[in-house]
């Protein structure tokens, strides 16, 4: 009799520890919405709260929930933990497209406790109900949309359409406005387009910047190396212009090459450009010293080379003519 009594408080005892695990163990599902339009969506959401040790496997939903409730998208599972609790939720987006009152049976949650011992606890039914939208009681056989309209996003072939318009109207207007300018350039007697500035001969801007040289008097103050940097870029500017000769860029041996090509300059002439080159390169580069005598024979030879070289300009037939009047 004792041994029985044992047995049976041994028992009670296992059975108050294992419902007393147990009760920590909480699982639910839930539906957002109790009534839904057709073709809208609404989320189903697992959740499991137990003991560290445990583990629970949630319900796992492939394309539908239950027949006619179609799962649209599947979260991924949330952990949190809280005062030694672990917390899981996992929410599925889901749609449908009859109406009609539907019921989710209760889901199975798989358990494992920590002693390896296995069990399901199952949550709540849901109950939910999907309506059509309402037709208008004036006019019954009016087609009614499921979902209300939306605005699409903007497109740039859209617009296309009213670009090319567009491009064809500003043609057009531009086309109109060239002819009443040529209409009023006409009648004030204006040439249609203007001519554009003549582009001054490279010998006139030689000359005139031999002139400001001159008047810096940069040898004088000392500034050899600069003087001949300024007169030397002349001279180099006046053979690009004068004769196409690209010295600017070129080597002294380079330039001298290049002015070989070029017959309107005779013999002495290269020999004194070449000599000229030749100092301004020791003096930049070498560091050379020069006296006042060549400094005022390099600037000399430049200006008679700009004006022996310069082309020759031919007289108006209008000063031939005068001058054979008056012979």
């Amino acid at each position: 009799m004792k041994h029985t009594k044992s047995k049976i408080a041994l028992t009670a005892a296992l059975l108050l520890l294992a419902a007393g695990a147990w009760a920590q163990v909480n699982v639910a599902a839930r539906i957002d919405t109790a009534m839904m339009l057709i073709g809208d969506q609404t989320n189903i959401r697992l959740e499991a709260s137990f003991p560290q040790g445990y583990s629970v496997t949630m319900p796992i939903y492939a394309d539908t929930v239950i027949r006619k409730l179609e799962v649209v998208e599947a979260g991924r599972v949330d952990t949190a933990m809280v005062d030694g609790i672990i917390h899981l939720q996992q929410t599925y987006v889901v749609t449908c497209f009859d109406s009609g009152w539907y019921m989710i049976p209760q889901q199975p949650f798989a358990i494992v406790q920590p002693d390896g011992f296995t069990d399901t606890i199952f949550s709540d039914a849901m109950y939910f109900g999907v309506q059509t939208m309402q037709l208008d009681t004036a006019n019954p056989n009016a087609i009614t949309d499921i979902k209300p309209l939306q605005e699409a996003p903007f497109k740039f072939n859209e617009l296309k359409p009213y670009l090319k318009i567009g491009g064809l109207v500003l043609l057009a207007l531009a086309v109109i406005g060239f002819v009443i300018y040529v209409i009023i350039r006409r009648k004030h007697n204006k040439p249609i387009f203007s001519a554009p500035k003549p582009q001054e001969p490279a010998h006139v801007i030689a000359l005139r910047q031999l002139d400001l040289l001159r008047e810096q008097k940069l040898w004088q103050r000392g500034l050899v190396k600069e003087y001949y940097s300024s007169l030397t870029d002349i001279v180099r500017t006046y053979l690009n212009g004068r004769f196409n000769v690209q010295a600017m860029e070129s080597t002294t041996s380079e330039t001298m090459r290049m002015v070989k090509l070029v017959a309107e300059i005779d013999m002495s002439q290269r020999a004194g450009l070449q000599q000229l080159l030749e100092r301004a390169d020791f003096v930049k580069f070498a560091k050379a010293q020069t006296d006042a005598g060549e400094n005022e024979l390099s600037f000399d030879f430049v200006e008679k080379f700009v004006l022996a070289t310069k082309p020759v300009e031919q007289l108006h037939d209008d000063d031939e003519n005068q001058e054979s009047k008056q012979e």
